[in-house]
């Protein structure tokens, strides 16, 4: 694993929970990824003869060249093994190529960078390799097929362009695995170039292992982050990382570190342009100067197997594959593969051929964060919002210093209260909706911005949000009242679109415990309607599609029920499912 410094983007900054006080990435947000555990996916090749590429070095990381068959010992479940092939390096190769191409690639400038060092590999590669193209956001896209032409290639990578759309990493790897099933060479590589972390996938990571075990090529995997993005996941001791949204994404530090080393490669964290051409050709490189053994497993019956090679050479060092899964039955096929859904969909309808997302919150595995402070509660969803005991708020300023962050203590939701919003969101991304939610809540003591504020959020995406408050200890005075906001997750305070606007006095909003809240997007046009009674519209245009989740302001308690949220659009088509409407 290498790193060196890129210059972070700022729009991808400021997003992930931690004592770093809001300093992290978000990539994209369109909907959580199913939990882990049961793929039903296994990667079948044929293993009468199991190749494994093997990378030696000296103490300096320096390819050791000119090393014979003899010196070599192989190793399967610590039993030797008889060497049935033989290659001393430059053997031809089968080269994958995954370039993400979400919108977070683009805004950082590290799509193009990427092409540039992908043009300069192709350079290196010989005509009896062949190559693979894929693209990849929240699907993956097919540019080229396995070819050995590199101009061929060379014109799908200069043509390419991004998206607007998230990263669906773990999935698109797995693709490209599948398709390196199709690869004549012994020696086989994936090489994924991305810049963020997993956030779309309908695996986890746990999926991911087995899959990575059971092909015969290596996984090389660069991921393009910035130095304060680097530094913060460095220094998370969670393997996972909770977002803005408080939901939670792998580490990818830790994450792509596991995948290259289960395959026998590496990952780079290059921090700059060059360091990004320099990460590209160390992989071109490994991949001419890597011996190649290949033997017959004796293990029958499926399972892990691990195994091991040597070196009769002092001060070599050994780098390879750490075993390889060997798949009791053939997969019924990649493409036919059915893809978990996201744990949202089991409360996605359609109407009309428009998307519908109704959340009753009876079910607790319908995707919503759900730790203390925000959590299902009896066919409800509860936020605390509650102020830290002063001890807790040393301790919180302590491990800002430790880690060199401002000193915001109130921002890390493990030590206290978020003085800017305890945000949760889940389910697809809406562009215009119709969204509404129900709400009760109780203040713990202030006036004003400090009172309990509740409100429906809505167009969540990597830059910020809208939320309509509600509020009963304004400025103005103790009645209840409404208030529109724009948040950028780079500023610590939302501004006001419309400021605080008393409800009118009317049986519809007196002696009401619980207020509905509901909100209509057309275009740059919000409209309001506080218990089904239009009370303000707005335009603006800076978020135009996102998530849609609840939210609090200020210390205290609230309670939502009911969250409903319909797409309208004129194209007449429902967003994309996993599964059939009804379907769990």
């Amino acid at each position: 694993m290498r790193y060196d410094a890129f210059k972070p983007c700022p729009l991808r900054l400021f997003l992930v929970l931690s004592a770093l006080a809001m300093m992290a990435p978000l990539a994209h947000l369109h909907g959580q990824k199913p939990p882990g555990r049961g793929s039903g996916y296994t990667l079948r090749t044929e293993v009468d003869l199991l190749s494994v590429a093997v990378r030696v070095t000296d103490r300096n990381d320096n390819e050791i060249h000119g090393l014979t068959a003899n010196q070599f010992s192989l190793y399967e479940d610590g039993k030797p093994q008889k060497i049935a092939f033989f290659d001393a390096e430059d053997e031809p190769v089968s080269l994958g190529i995954l370039l993400d191409v979400s919108g977070s690639m683009e805004e950082s400038g590290k799509l193009d960078q990427a092409k540039a060092a992908l043009s300069r590999i192709l350079t290196t590669m010989r005509p009896a390799d062949e190559i693979l193209y894929l693209r990849f956001h929240v699907k993956v896209d097919e540019a080229v097929d396995f070819t050995s032409d590199s101009h061929r290639i060379l014109s799908a990578i200069s043509q390419t362009t991004a998206t607007e759309k998230g990263t669906s990493l773990y999935d698109a790897i797995v693709r490209g695995l599948c398709d390196m099933g199709r690869a004549r060479h012994r020696r086989q590589a994936l090489l994924v170039i991305t810049d963020g972390t997993d956030e779309n996938s309908h695996r986890s990571l746990e999926d991911l292992v087995p899959i990575v075990q059971a092909s015969p090529a290596q996984v090389f995997i660069i991921g393009c982050l910035g130095e304060e993005e680097y530094d913060l996941y460095r220094k998370f001791r969670s393997q996972r990382i909770p977002l803005v949204t408080r939901q939670e994404v792998d580490n990818p530090i830790t994450a792509f570190n596991q995948l290259a080393r289960e395959s026998g490669a590496e990952s780079f964290f290059p921090g700059s342009a060059e360091k990004l051409e320099e990460a590209v050709s160390a992989v071109a490189h490994q991949l001419r100067t890597q011996y190649t053994l290949a033997y017959y497993p004796k293990s029958k019956g499926g399972g892990f197997h691990r195994t091991k090679v040597r070196v009769a050479l002092a001060g070599a060092q050994v780098r390879t594959r750490i075993g390889f899964l060997e798949a009791p039955e053939p997969s019924a096929g990649c493409a036919n593969e059915k893809l978990k859904p996201y744990p949202y969909e089991s409360k996605i309808t359609t109407k009309n051929g428009s998307t519908v997302y109704h959340e009753d919150f009876r079910n607790t595995s319908s995707g919503w964060p759900n730790q203390k402070g925000y959590h299902y509660k009896s066919g409800a969803y509860e936020i605390d919002n509650v102020k830290p005991s002063p001890g807790r708020i040393e301790a919180a300023s302590i491990l800002n210093r430790e880690m060199g962050a401002p000193v915001h203590p109130f921002e890390d939701l493990r030590l206290g209260v978020s003085r800017e919003g305890l945000l949760v969101a889940n389910g697809p991304s809406f562009g215009d909706l119709n969204a509404s939610v129900s709400v009760q809540w109780k203040s713990y003591g202030g006036k004003g911005d400090e009172a309990a504020a509740p409100g429906l959020v809505f167009h969540i995406d990597n830059r910020g949000y809208y939320a309509v408050l509600v509020s009963s200890e304004t400025f103005m005075s103790a009645r209840r009242a409404f208030k529109l906001v724009k948040k950028y997750h780079s500023k610590q305070k939302a501004r006001d679109l419309l400021p605080w606007t008393e409800l009118p006095l009317s049986d519809q909003f007196l002696g009401k415990d619980r207020l509905k809240i509901s909100v209509q997007c057309r275009g740059p046009v919000i409209s309001i309607s506080v218990q089904d009674t239009p009370v303000a519209k707005f335009e603006d245009d800076e978020f135009k599609n996102g998530l849609v989740g609840m939210i609090l302001f200020g210390e205290g308690h609230a309670v939502f029920r009911d969250l409903l949220v319909e797409e309208v659009h004129t194209a007449g088509l429902a967003l994309p499912l996993s599964h059939e409407p009804g379907q769990q």
